[in-house]
């Protein structure tokens, strides 16, 4: 590789791509973007009932036995109750999320905050309270007496506020069953779990329509996946990073506009959820000599750094999420080996869909953009070297990791991925022997290993049969 080196400009465009994307990742992990946008709502809804009102009289109201119209006291102290009301209920709510999120923080994990923050029921619900008592204050500035100007009182505003309130009462019910099932360990475990299978999934779905749409027009790949960074010969020029921060986001198809308009070939050498320093390589472009200093900068606009690690593109974020609940599970303190066994439960179903699909192939010499993206070693890997600790000291726990790796090796029959299972289990197996007091523990885990060696023999996927333990 050559010492050519370009940092990442600063153009005004970059900057403002690259807003825009920390923007949307950051809307939605906020409390305040849904019940901002009821509010404001609510506030414009306000002002403009009123005017419906003055249209429309009170006239319709006669006809209805059960409906009259309110004189301008009456509707003054039906709206300050309503929105006084509403307001207390949405202090109360508020504080509740606050307690739940701290609880949650402090047992399962601070990472785990973030999936609070994106609950879109609890952001409903306060923007429902919140709206509710703006529009409240909004009609309430219209009511008029006779002193003032004329008596105007907004009679469909008024019962709008109480359909606005009912609705909030509404709210309040689903809220109050929604926080407790928000902080249910087998929820939030299932939650993550799915948030894992669903990106798996979607990053394999986009690498094979990318594929097929290259057969079917004959064109060379523009974008492919690679299990390691590939090395070549000739002189390349090092993209270095313009800040410091994790990468968030990596636009693809921004690169390979690039590298087709300027011919050349992009090679990431980091990957989404990687922290990177001002000044380190992030890509190499070959051969050097073709980019200039124009398509240097703009390669600035496909790459978004940020403070922290996001589940968008960076798919060991969710994994690591299951990691961290396992090995609080299995904390002195804690000391749920029910839990821990959950978590492996839902691993092993993003694990699954990696183990099915077909793998990374031959680099095309011919590919503009090659990037490293997470394959089933790396998942395995990455997630049982950190949870190994915790595992091997807890018998029950151990037994149904080694049933989960028994599991995944009846997928697979890839050489590759069959060596990573095998490194796995036979170093828990070690491990849980150095930590297990009890021999009767130990002869459990040997039965365990002979049973994962038999299943993995027979690939027996579709007959799974009862776990050792």
């Amino acid at each position: 590789m050559g010492h050519a080196q370009h940092r990442f400009g600063g153009s005004n465009g970059s900057i403002m791509r690259n807003l825009f994307i920390e923007g949307l990742i950051t809307l939605r992990q906020s409390y305040w973007f849904w019940p901002s946008i009821l509010t404001a709502f609510a506030l414009v809804l306000g002002f403009a009932m009123p005017v419906f009102d003055g249209y429309v009289g009170s006239d319709w109201m006669q006809p209805l036995p059960f409906l009259r119209p309110l004189q301008v006291d009456g509707a003054r102290d039906m709206l300050t109750t309503l929105a006084s009301a509403v307001l207390g209920v949405a202090g109360v709510s508020f504080s509740i999320t606050m307690v739940a999120v701290t609880f949650a923080s402090g047992n399962y994990g601070p990472r785990l905050i973030g999936n609070f923050m994106r609950d879109r029921t609890n952001q409903l619900v306060l923007g429902v309270f919140l709206s509710t008592f703006v529009y409240c204050i909004a009609v309430l500035s219209r009511v008029h007496d006779e002193s003032d100007i004329a008596a105007v009182v907004p009679q469909i505003s008024i019962l709008f506020a109480i359909v606005l309130t009912l609705a909030s009462v509404g709210a309040l019910i689903v809220y109050i069953h929604h926080v407790p099932e928000s902080i249910n360990i087998m929820n939030l475990v299932a939650r993550i779990g799915g948030e894992l299978e669903r990106a798996i999934a979607a990053m394999l779905v986009t690498e094979s329509e990318r594929d097929e749409k290259c057969a079917n027009t004959h064109d060379d790949p523009g974008v492919a996946a690679w299990s390691e960074n590939p090395v070549y010969s000739e002189r390349a020029t090092s993209i270095r990073s313009h800040g410091t921060g994790y990468l968030q986001w990596i636009d693809l198809e921004r690169l390979d506009a690039i590298a087709a308009e300027a011919d050349v070939q992009i090679v990431l050498v980091r990957s989404a959820g990687d922290f990177v320093v001002e000044g380190e390589p992030i890509m190499t472009v070959r051969p050097a000599e073709r980019l200039d200093e124009r398509h240097a900068a703009d390669l600035a606009i496909a790459l978004t750094l940020g403070a922290n690690r996001t589940e968008l593109q960076d798919v060991l974020f969710l994994s690591d999420e299951l990691v961290e609940v396992l090995a609080r599970a299995l904390s002195p303190g804690v000391n749920d080996p029910h839990t821990a066994m959950l978590c492996l439960d839902w691993l092993r179903a993003g694990l699954s869909i990696l183990a099915r699909e077909k793998g990374c192939g031959e680099v095309s010499p011919r590919a503009r953009v090659l990037y490293t993206r997470v394959t089933f070693e790396r998942m395995i890997e990455s997630a049982f070297s950190q949870m190994r600790q915790y595992i091997a000291a807890d018998r029950n726990v151990t037994l149904h990791a080694i049933g989960t790796l028994s599991d995944l090796a009846a997928e697979v029959s890839d050489t590759s991925r069959i060596a990573a299972l095998d490194e796995q289990a036979e170093t828990l197996a070690t491990s849980a022997h150095e930590r297990q007091a009890e021999s009767a523990a130990k002869a459990e885990i040997d039965a365990a290993m002979a049973a994962y060696q038999e299943r993995k023999r027979r690939g027996d996927a579709g007959v799974i049969g009862p776990r050792p333990g």
